[in-house]
């Protein structure tokens, strides 16, 4: 059992924590969370983020139906150009907007945010990766790559993201067809603590860690 708590630890908890500080943090850098004091605030930004994106997408759909009685009346009018214009009058959220979009905070909230949606995406990473690395290797593996590449496989492998993403869904069961994981409850918890760990992290420490972080990033020349 203490072997299975270290390893737990290791490779369960830390990275976690990692990843939760970095998300989260970066998350209030780039404005697209406030700062908060503990995880119950934090939940409360989650639902209020939450209910502001279905908001948007509800004025969005009344957005492009004037759009479309707009462009009737006027011809010249392009659909897109409506559509632009009805966009722009429009005050989406910072992590739904439609241009550049968002990598990790958006994926989170589409995971239902907190402990679940933070596990569900570094499950969802870890999948990718793993996946991607097997999609090289067969490109690039003995004999002539050009021999590996075809219609099937880049179809096999659009498939497989789409399944991914159903397995980060249920992340608690995925996960131990990744890593050794012995006892399932053992390593719920060590997730769960690195979790806390890295909302503490982000809570107390948060701006002082990533100043070093910034001042370590190389520069542009």
């Amino acid at each position: 059992m203490i072997f299975e708590i270290l390893k737990a630890s290791l490779m369960g908890a830390l990275p976690v924590a990692a990843f939760t500080f970095l998300i989260l943090q970066w998350s209030i850098v780039t404005g697209r969370l406030k700062a908060f004091d503990g995880e119950t605030d934090l939940g409360k930004l989650y639902k209020n983020q939450a209910k502001a994106q279905k908001e948007a997408q509800k004025k969005a759909k009344e957005a492009a139906k004037k759009a479309k009685r707009e462009m009737r009346k006027n011809k010249s009018m392009t659909e897109k150009t409506v559509e632009d214009n009805a966009f722009r009058k429009e005050q989406v959220p910072l992590f739904s907007r439609k241009r550049g979009g968002d990598i990790f905070h958006g994926k989170i909230m589409s995971f239902g945010g907190g402990f679940y949606g933070t596990m569900a995406v570094l499950t969802y990473i870890l999948i990718e990766l793993i996946e991607i690395w097997q999609f090289l290797a067969k490109i690039f593996g003995p004999g002539s790559w050009f021999e590996n590449i075809g219609i099937g496989m880049l179809i096999d492998f659009i498939i497989n993201s789409i399944m991914n993403f159903i397995a980060a869904f249920i992340w608690f069961k995925t996960l131990a067809d990744y890593l050794p994981v012995g006892n399932g409850w053992v390593w719920l918890a060590a997730a769960y603590l690195g979790y806390m760990a890295g909302l503490k992290l982000v809570t107390h420490h948060g701006d002082d860690i990533w100043k070093k972080i910034i001042t370590l990033w190389p520069k542009e020349a």
